[in-house]
Parts: C-alpha cells; sequence; structure tokens
C-alpha cells in the first residue's frame, strides 16, 4: 500500500508541475491578418527565454531607434575615416549628423514591425523559439497585407506600443519618409566606408 501512496505522490507532483507550465506561459488569441490567426503569451513580461531575450534586443533597438546592423556599419565607418592618414573632420561630422537625425526619429517602424514579429506567433510557430527567417516572411505579409497604420492601431499591438496611439503623423507616409531616410543613410555611411586613404 505504501508504494501505491509514493506513485500517487510521485504523480501529483509532474501533474502540478505540467500544470504549473502551462499557466506560466498561457497563450491567448491577439489579432487575424491575412486570414492567419496570431497568438501572444498573456503577460507579455514573461516570456520563455529564447523569444525573451530576442524582444529585450528588440526594445533595446527600437528605444536607440536603430539596428545593431546599422551602428556596426556606422562604426565601420567611423573607424575607417579614423584612421586615414588624413583625417577629415567634415565627413566624420556628417556620420555625426546621420546619428542625431536617427535618435531625433519619432520611432523606426521597420523594428516596430520586428518587436511585433517576436511578440505575435501564428499556430505553425514553435511559441518558445524566434526564427528570424521565419518572422521576415510574417513582416512581408502583414505589409502587404494592411497598411502600416492600419497593422499597428490594432488593439494588441497598441498594448504592445501605447505610445503609437498618440502619434501625430500618419504611419504610412512616416514609414516611406522614413525608408528614404534610411537609403540616404545607408548611402552615406557606404561611401564614407569606401573613402580612399
Amino acid at each position: 500500500m505504501g508504494l501505491i501512496k509514493e506513485l500517487a505522490e510521485v504523480w501529483r507532483i509532474q501533474w502540478d508541475k505540467k500544470r504549473e507550465q502551462k499557466n506560466k506561459y498561457r497563450i491567448e488569441y491577439a489579432f487575424t491578418c491575412g486570414g492567419t490567426k496570431y497568438y501572444r503569451f498573456a503577460d507579455i513580461t514573461n516570456l520563455p527565454y529564447e523569444r525573451g531575450l530576442m524582444a529585450l534586443v528588440a526594445y533595446n533597438e527600437v528605444e536607440m531607434r536603430c539596428s545593431r546592423e546599422f551602428l556596426i556599419k556606422y562604426q565601420g565607418a567611423v573607424d575607417k575615416l579614423l584612421h586615414d592618414q588624413k583625417i577629415d573632420i567634415f565627413k566624420i561630422q556628417q556620420l555625426n549628423e546621420i546619428l542625431k537625425q536617427r535618435l531625433q526619429l519619432p520611432t523606426d517602424v521597420d523594428l516596430l514591425y520586428k518587436l511585433a514579429s517576436i511578440c505575435f506567433f501564428d499556430k505553425s510557430e514553435n511559441p518558445a523559439v524566434y526564427e528570424p527567417a521565419y518572422a521576415e516572411k510574417k513582416i512581408a505579409k502583414w505589409r502587404k497585407d494592411k497598411g502600416v497604420h492600419d497593422f499597428f492601431m490594432q488593439t494588441p499591438l497598441l498594448e504592445l506600443m501605447p505610445f503609437l496611439g498618440s502619434v501625430d503623423t500618419d504611419l504610412d507616409t512616416f514609414s516611406a519618409l522614413q525608408a528614404e531616410i534610411d537609403a540616404i543613410h545607408s548611402q552615406a555611411l557606404r561611401l564614407a566606408s569606401s573613402a580612399k586613404k
């Protein structure tokens, strides 16, 4: 009889652990876009570690208004200019202006899409894991299905990014303008990086 009680207790402990784990990462419906249902974790501050770490990276990029890739290109361009035999202060000042402009942008729409791709997932995804290649496909689908304004003004996205509700600018127009700014900044970085010694 003692063996049966011990087995029952072990089974109850295992059952409680599974139930706690299920409640820890409770998933709920968020929105539908392009006929695909997207879900989110009920507590956005409590994500599985891999998706959670990517969310932290994306939040930092949103706050900085530029991606890590942009900063690496920027650092490379400045480094190249500083290691020239003749340091061109004018070009360094131009690069500094680029960084200053980025910091003054209200937000970066591409980074907001990236953040949304981390926080929202469909039924074909493993909710614990973030897959950048699949996230790019999701973002392309979101862009195709809805305009920038319509996509980000959905309730779940406004809960994730409440500051968007007070944005005075038309997000579709801002997104197009930002794409032009990104192209100009990328070209300036490319030219600075390829400057001959």
